[in-house]
């Protein structure tokens, strides 16, 4: 590799470049002629992952207002100019919008790594687990059928 940017180096002094596209061949010699491992060749044809883990994980944030995404372009643009509903809804809205039941009587750590919050229009044949809907959002929650998820968060 390193001969490789040698000589590249040594071409784009030659042909008296500018700085700027200098960066550019070298770049472009970098990220076309990199080498990997038979392993990784095998990996990559075979469209198998180089990483597995038995468990999911799931981001909790730490406060209610603290992480929030835009609607997508094409919904903001349907949306009223005057509404003020612009976002999408996070965890923090899910939790707070659970089924009023005893088995729901949990703390939000719990209701993330216990239950996955799955799309109403999503089509779920046989599920494992029963599929309760959340109160106003346009979600249902069902319990996790293996292990609970793991819980990151911010600090």
């Amino acid at each position: 590799m390193s001969l490789l940017l040698e000589a590249t180096h040594k071409e784009c002094r030659e042909g008296n470049m500018s700085v700027r596209e200098e960066m550019k061949k070298l770049t472009g010699t970098f990220f076309n002629h990199r080498q990997v491992s038979v392993q990784e060749a095998i990996y990559r044809a075979t469209k198998m992952p180089l990483t597995y883990s038995s468990r999911g994980f799931v981001f909790v944030p730490a406060h209610s207002n603290s992480c929030k995404f835009l609607k997508s372009q094409n919904i903001l643009k349907e949306l009223d100019p005057d509404d003020e509903n612009i976002y999408m809804s996070n965890l923090a809205d899910k939790y707070f919008d659970r089924p009023e039941e005893p088995e729901f009587d949990i703390c939000m750590a719990d209701f993330a790594s216990e239950y996955e919050i799955i799309s109403i229009n999503k089509n779920i044949k046989n599920p494992k687990t029963p599929i309760k809907r959340l109160q106003t959002l346009n979600f249902a929650i069902k319990k996790r059928c293996n292990r609970n998820a793991i819980i990151r968060y911010p600090y």
